[in-house]
């Protein structure tokens, strides 16, 4: 019985990456273009859903097959984490005025370097303090996400391990539910210039790859490998780029793709694509939950199952030979 408690986690991640691969597509079919395309909008999301669903079905499949759910002393460190770096963040990011960005790298990375232990975890709560005024974000609907979010922490733990995102998507269910209660708004948005989104697409798939190298070729790990490519971003992009903010927001959501482990995304070649995928979904849902923490790991957690289940689905269509030398 309490093994399906483990399927809650994975349902809950799910739901979240699908509602944003739902808002993306919409955002795409009818900004990118002069008008509404409901022919390509159906054929990318339908390409999107049997992707994602693939991936979601198999990681909740094996999450009802893990061991009995139950919470142990490290479950309850990892929430304390998520709780604690959530309000350190937006206190950063808002009234100190570093902005969000830089806010949640400099959190993970300090977190990192204190316990590795309790890294991740840290480095999830960051990304619920990443929500913002826009919308109508304050310390104590931030300090109330946080818990929430902690709760999925604990809930997810066995599901979807190794994808990048999945720290930033267990954030955005924790303002999601606060959302429900009326505690958070999302703002206004625009998708955003052909020209532009271009180039944010190829900054997030460069981003990806440079925090894989760092994360896995280079062995700093996920955290640090994210964290530094955000920091950098958040730091030389605004003033270096007519649309810096958005650059450095696009590199830094690209750079949570890059945290997959190889199991997941095998190689920099599949993860440039994953990049690639989370900056048009970035592009996409530019109009869609703006202000909320986690939405950024939520398009990377989308588009890492995305790119997944392509691969996946891929080799049953047409198999590698047995013989066959892979990179």
């Amino acid at each position: 019985m309490n093994r399906a408690i483990h399927a809650l986690g994975a349902f809950a991640l799910a739901g979240a990456g699908a509602g944003m691969s739902v808002a993306a597509t919409a955002g795409l079919a009818v900004g990118v273009h002069a008008g509404p395309d409901p022919l390509i909008g159906a054929v990318v999301l339908a390409v999107v859903a049997v992707s994602l669903g693939y991936v979601a079905a198999k990681e909740t499949r094996d999450a009802l097959r893990t061991d009995g759910f139950r919470v142990t002393r490290t479950d309850l460190g990892n929430a304390a984490a998520v709780a604690v770096a959530a309000p350190v963040t937006y206190a950063l990011s808002v009234t100190v005025g570093t902005g969000p960005v830089v806010a949640s790298a400099l959190v993970g990375l300090c977190a990192h370097l204190l316990t590795e232990t309790y890294g991740a975890p840290a480095y999830c709560g960051s990304f619920v303090g990443m929500a913002t005024p826009a919308a109508g974000a304050d310390l104590g609907a931030v300090a109330a996400a946080a818990v929430a979010a902690a709760a999925v922490f604990v809930l997810a733990k066995r599901a979807f391990n190794g994808f990048g995102g999945k720290l930033g998507t267990t954030a955005f269910v924790g303002c999601l539910s606060v959302a429900a209660f009326g505690g958070l708004a999302p703002g206004t948005g625009s998708v955003p210039e052909p020209t532009v989104a271009a180039g944010l697409v190829a900054a997030a798939g460069l981003a990806a790859v440079v925090t894989y190298l760092l994360s896995v070729r280079l062995d700093h790990g996920p955290v640090v490998g994210s964290a530094v490519v955000g920091l950098v971003a958040g730091v030389v992009c605004p003033p270096l780029f007519a649309a810096g903010d958005a650059v450095a927001a696009v590199a830094f959501c690209a750079s949570f793709a890059g945290m997959a482990t190889p199991e997941r995304i095998p190689g920099p070649g599949p993860m440039l694509l994953a990049g690639g995928v989370a900056g048009a979904v970035f592009v996409g849902a530019t109009p869609y939950f703006v202000g909320f923490g986690g939405k950024l790991g939520t398009i990377a957690f989308t588009a890492c199952l995305v790119t997944a289940g392509a691969l996946s689905l891929g080799r049953h269509v047409a198999p590698v030979g047995g013989d066959a030398v892979t990179g």
